[in-house]
């Protein structure tokens, strides 16, 4: 593994939460992992919320990258089904963080107000993208500000709360890429009946298939 022993201790974190989870994963864990000493890892982290917080602005950037709006408009269905998906790649890049947000961010009182900006920026980033559908007629034109808002916030809940919903609902079942192709499809169904019905059934073609 390239890079300097901090990247590295970032890279392999995220690996070993991915697979096992942030409580099942120690930092003695993560140094054994990667064949450095304890005490090497300390050196560049105190614990094990240290490395998480390392971890989130990367979590961030695939956020923003994902629902980039383009300066000028109209959306196409392509780039909005192409929103969808690239957003549950990112689901699943960062799965143990949405599967343990709560006690992530409980457990940690700056990540817990970088996450509350992230959720304010994305709800913030999903009414204006209906916004702009809604001007160029792919999206109902009767929806005031207050629900664009209620929209976002339940498209944002189904979203982000996708993972830990699925180990929840089928604690056998080994979370996949086809589960978070589920959850993109999921969270467009919540978009989905204010869409235009053309316009609509193409999206829902990119996110399905």
């Amino acid at each position: 593994m390239a890079g300097t022993n901090k990247e590295r201790i970032i890279e392999t974190a995220l690996e070993l939460f991915n697979v096992r989870g942030v409580q099942r994963v120690s930092t003695n864990h993560i140094a054994t992992h990667l064949g450095i000493s304890p005490g090497n890892l300390y050196y560049h982290f105190a614990n094990r919320e240290e490395i998480v917080r390392a971890i989130f602005p990367r979590i961030e950037e695939s956020v923003h990258a994902a629902i980039a709006l383009p300066e000028d408009p109209p959306i196409s269905a392509a780039a909005l089904g192409a929103y969808y998906l690239a957003g549950l790649e990112g689901l699943w890049d960062y799965r143990f963080f949405y599967l343990e947000v709560t006690a992530i961010t409980r457990a940690d009182a700056t990540l817990c107000d970088r996450y509350r900006e992230l959720h304010e920026w994305l709800i913030a980033t999903f009414v204006r993208l209906f916004t702009l559908l809604t001007r160029q007629g792919d999206m109902r034109s009767d929806l005031a500000t207050p629900e664009l808002e209620r929209i976002a916030v339940n498209a944002f809940i189904v979203w982000f709360a996708w993972v830990g919903y699925v180990h929840t609902a089928r604690p056998e079942h080994e979370v996949g890429r086809v589960d978070m192709a589920e959850g993109a499809l999921q969270s467009f169904l919540v978009l989905a009946p204010h869409l235009d019905e053309g316009f609509r059934e193409r999206v829902r073609a990119i996110v399905a298939a």
